[in-house]
């Protein structure tokens, strides 16, 4: 996966640069014909005159018509771009960057045209506006390029400025591009903090969207607290919530599939550092479609309910208890063997066995459990886990219920030889 400079991953870097310069062309296309349209507009009247460098160079009819043309290329280029992002909804550094290039080479051509050497600090002053909005939309590659491209920029209409009419001086260019060069670091700097900071924070919401809470906002390393650490500690506050809320079953009280999913990518990565034992326990009520259809939803739920506190129970500290289906359940239990798994399945077994749920109406309800467990040595083993707890609850189901098997190499050819789907 492709990086930026302040570590955002590159397609959602080049969905947000494109975002920023569709709306942006209706503004571009205003500003470069207002400013070519009053400057050519102005100088047809008489009330600005071509500056003497660019009279010498050009000629006073043609100083107009580069703006003319200059305008035109510039935005068509604009409407161009728009089209194509509008098409592909992306837009890559270089992209961005050649936009800010022609914002600058409109900006530079105005400020030879009509000002006198002595004032091409002008150029400066708007390129430092644009340079902080540049950093701000599209981050510090294409704010650095566009402070080198300004740079060269105003270097090369000074030397012009020089050759032709000897007007200006090296001293005073270098010094004036030494004061912008000053500012334009400290905006550089400033902003590259903040926008890094904002990466982060995006990051985090980018993670939280798929489920990974674990990431926080660290509110100790802001020095001089802003806006942005307000944001920060929000989430950090809302972090156990919003886990709450997206990972967990609201009637079991156990994690969701999501959460399950999330936990055991977890385990099995840690596992697979350590090379140590993990073991997944499929849990599956039997007749379930019985209690709802004698019974009624209401009392199925409540069934549920008393399912995955028995479950909870049960586990013990440091296994991971879920929903995964309507009435299927998965216990993760990190650092288990065989033997350890096997134990505990049977004392889930024996629970259900012993309870009644529903209260008042005393219904029992029994339990078939899969097992598989297994020395992790590489995460990839992911899919063939979860098949083989499938394969051995499939296996309790269709030797009569209310039992644990444990997975063996034979279970998948016996189910494959079966051709039918798990009974449920």
């Amino acid at each position: 996966m492709a990086f930026d400079l302040a570590g955002q991953e590159q397609p959602r870097y080049e969905q947000s640069n494109a975002d920023v310069l569709l709306w942006q062309t209706r503004y571009r296309v205003v500003l470069a014909l207002l400013a070519a349209g009053v400057a050519v507009g102005l100088r047809t009247v008489g009330w600005l005159s071509v500056s003497a460098v660019a009279e010498a160079r050009l000629g006073a009819a043609m100083a107009d018509w580069l703006i003319a043309a200059v305008a035109a290329v510039y935005v068509a280029v604009v409407l161009w771009l728009h089209a194509h992002v509008q098409r592909s909804r992306r837009a890559s550094r270089a992209l961005a960057t050649l936009m800010m290039v022609g914002d600058l080479l409109l900006v530079f051509v105005l400020v030879f045209v009509l000002a006198s050497p002595r004032s091409y600090d002008r150029a400066l002053l708007v390129a430092l506006f644009a340079l902080q909005l540049t950093h701000v939309y599209f981050g510090r590659g294409p704010a650095l390029l566009m402070l080198a491209a300004t740079a060269t920029g105003y270097l090369f209409i000074v030397d012009v400025a020089i050759r032709t009419t000897g007007d200006g001086s090296w001293a005073d260019a270098l010094f004036t591009l030494l004061i912008f060069g000053v500012g334009a670091g400290l905006v550089t700097v400033v902003q590259s903090h903040i926008h890094e900071r904002l990466s982060r924070l995006l990051d985090m919401f980018a993670r939280a969207e798929d489920g990974d809470f674990t990431a926080t906002y660290d509110v100790a390393s802001d020095v001089r607290p802003d806006a942005i650490t307000h944001v920060g500690r929000a989430y950090n506050r809302m972090r156990a919530h919003l886990a709450d809320i997206v990972e967990t079953d609201p009637l079991s009280g156990c994690l969701n599939r999501r959460g399950f999913e999330q936990q055991f990518r977890r385990e099995l990565a840690r596992a697979a550092r350590a090379q140590v034992e993990l073991a997944i326990i499929d849990v599956d009520l039997d007749h379930f479609k019985q209690i709802n259809d004698t019974y009624g939803h209401l009392t199925g739920d409540q069934v549920i309910t008393e399912a995955g506190e028995l479950l909870r129970a049960n586990a013990r500290a440091g296994d991971i208890v879920a929903r995964t289906g309507g009435e299927e359940f998965a216990i993760l239990a990190p650092g288990t063997g065989l033997a350890g798994a096997q134990h505990l399945a049977l004392r889930i077994v024996e629970a259900f066995r012993r309870r009644e749920f529903a209260g008042a109406r005393r219904i029992p309800v029994t339990a078939s459990v899969g097992v598989v467990a297994e020395t992790i040595t590489d995460e990839a083993v992911h899919a063939d886990l979860l098949a083989r707890a499938d394969e051995a609850l499939y296996a309790a189901k269709r030797s009569g219920r209310n039992r644990v098997v444990i997975w063996t190499p034979g279970l998948a050819a016996m189910r494959a030889s079966a051709g039918e789907p798990a009974i449920r």
